[in-house]
């Protein structure tokens, strides 16, 4: 009996101790979260990490993050790792989880608790205040914060007219402890409401040393455009976004180092709002559109023609602005005078952070009749921004004169005679059995057959003289082409943000062929409306709907290539539609 109670109190002892072990563990165990930075401009990214610490533990699943109002977490950047230390003899593991987020609205938040579970128990972390910052309160000085690195969009202008050369850099700030390795511009970029031309600029990006708001930053143009305002009013340029790889040489609590040796991060400019001006009337001369610095020259291929000979009117603007945009003057030509269209060529560099070059039409007329013939003196007008003021360039009167050519043969009605003899001698007449000339099939045939001919190159050449003539019918017929390419491109392509790119391009170029709208300047509501005049409801909400998912494509990481398959059938289908309204 005394053998059987020391037995009991030994298993006694035994679960006293099992219980003291299981709550010692239970208790050791820590869990904490950390954001690596709490106040974060809009598009910047920030680290989360949550830390699973104790003494001993079995399999830690990876947390749950909750939804989070301000951050938006970037799918496919978690991070793990696991970290083993003996403190006093004494085991410990640390299991570290790492997300990356991008700051959405300005505002203050809370990062809410996060739950963990470990060993069937639940823990939970305590929630984080922080703040969204408002990228503006960069330039303004209020900031709470500098941040490491930012993007911009920096016009030479503020308050530019209609068709004025505005040029726009993409530049990056960043301090001295940050180093670049490179850069990648987001495709799709949208200037509504500019004609937009990129510029020729250094693969390598030359820095130089500033300072905002009295702290250094180190400063690098990246790309440079030429807009050109086509209407006016307050325009917006929308935020440019741009995927850099940054080293750090500070230490691991650097915000955009994460502790690593790289990281890849997407930034965002602010908006740019510009006060476009209208231009001011003009009277007793034609605007071009040109809007610069220009030299315009007229000239004649020949004073002295003959009859029939062809005859070019030259027309030569050079200089510097909106160069791709201007238009052919108009000249009265006299009415004896037959015209063939016109030609156009262009000679256009994008250097020097300007848009330069030429732009030469030429008019081809010909002379039927002989005589004196003269084109009236012409005042043309370009717009100087330097000055503020129209710039008027009078073309002199162009005179040549016409002559019949010496040399050309003349009909007489001696050439016009046919050198025809009669047959005589004995002849034999015949009477043979044969079918009736309107009973033999190759007759009618070969009676048809040069009509159905000339039927034919009479519609095909009406119908080339207009896809010459009429540019509004030329676009029209190719848009399908056109379109078709370009969704053909899009299901080639790897990358969904540019596939989206090219649905969004090849619905705008085939609304605007199709419908004869301008080619560029026109925004997504106003190529809904003009398709809203020709057809019913539900086409429009699906324009309008297919628009908006490629204008915010950028923002939506979900989108898969199936998805993109998808929508380019719908594309397909819209094009379709949108062909019969016409």
């Amino acid at each position: 009996m005394k053998r059987i109670g020391r037995l009991k109190h030994f298993f006694f002892l035994l679960l006293l101790f099992s219980g003291f072990s299981c709550l010692s563990l239970a208790q050791g165990i820590q869990v904490n979260a950390e954001l690596s930075e709490t106040n974060i401009f809009k598009g910047e990214q920030v680290k989360l990490e949550v830390n699973i610490s104790g003494n001993a533990m079995g399999s830690v699943q990876q947390p749950q993050l909750p939804e989070i109002n301000g951050l938006r977490w970037l799918q496919g950047s978690t991070s793990r790792g696991t970290q083993y230390t003996i403190i006093n003899g004494k085991p410990s593991v640390t299991y570290t989880f790492g997300y990356v987020l991008i700051a959405q609205t300005p505002g203050k938040y809370t990062l809410p608790s996060i739950t963990i579970t470990v060993e069937n128990e639940t823990y939970q972390t305590n929630p984080i205040p922080f703040s969204v910052l408002d990228p503006a309160s960069l330039e303004s000085g209020d900031t709470e914060r500098a941040p490491d690195i930012y993007v911009r969009i920096e016009p030479d202008t503020d308050n530019p007219v209609v068709g004025q050369q505005v040029i726009a850099d993409i530049v990056l700030y960043f301090k001295n402890g940050v180093e670049v390795s490179s850069y990648q511009p987001t495709p799709g970029w949208k200037a509504e409401g500019f004609w937009k031309e990129e510029l020729n600029y250094p693969q390598r990006a030359q820095t130089t040393s500033t300072i905002v708001n009295n702290v250094r930053y180190q400063k690098a143009r990246l790309i440079q455009y030429a807009l050109f305002p086509t209407k006016s009013g307050e325009l917006t340029l929308s935020p440019f976004e741009i995927t850099v790889s940054v080293r750090s040489r500070r230490s691991s609590a650097d915000p955009f180092g994460f502790g690593l040796n790289q990281e890849r991060m997407t930034l965002q400019s602010p908006p740019v709002t510009l006060d476009v001006e209208s231009l001011p009337e003009l009277n007793n001369a034609e605007f071009i559109g040109a809007v610069g610095s220009f030299d315009i020259t007229r000239s004649i291929s020949n004073t002295d023609a003959l009859v029939g000979e062809s005859i070019e009117i030259n027309t030569q603007i050079s200089g510097e602005g909106n160069i791709p945009l201007i238009n052919k003057p108009n000249y009265d030509l006299p009415e004896n005078l037959e015209k063939y269209n016109p030609e156009e060529t262009s000679n256009i560099e994008r250097n020097n952070r300007e848009i330069t070059g030429s732009r030469n039409f030429r008019d081809i007329v010909i002379p039927r009749n002989e005589g004196e013939y003269s084109i009236p003196a012409k005042r043309i007008a370009y717009y100087d921004p330097d000055g503020s003021d129209f710039v008027i360039v009078t073309l002199p009167e162009l005179t040549f004169s016409v002559e019949r050519d010496p040399d050309a043969p003349l009909l007489t009605e001696k050439d016009l005679r046919f050198n025809v003899k009669p047959i005589t001698g004995l002849a034999n007449w015949k009477s043979p059995a044969v079918k009736p000339l309107y009973e033999r099939t190759l007759v009618w045939i070969m009676i048809f057959l040069p009509i159905m001919l000339t039927i034919g190159a009479y519609i095909f050449k009406k119908y080339n003289d207009r896809m010459q003539t009429d540019s509004a019918f030329a676009r029209s017929r190719k848009a399908s082409d056109k379109a078709q390419k370009t969704l053909e491109e899009a299901e080639r392509t790897t990358d969904i943000k540019t596939g989206y790119h090219l649905i969004e391009k090849a619905l705008t170029q085939y609304i605007t062929d199709k419908l004869n709208l301008p080619p560029a300047g026109l925004s997504h509501s106003k190529l809904v409306e003009a398709v809203d005049q020709f057809s019913d409801n539900t086409l429009t909400q699906e324009l309008r709907k297919i628009l908006n998912k490629c204008e915010t494509i950028a923002y939506a990481p979900n989108a898969t290539r199936e998805t993109l398959a998808s929508d380019i059938e719908k594309t397909r289908e819209i094009i379709k539609k949108v062909g019969k309204l016409s």
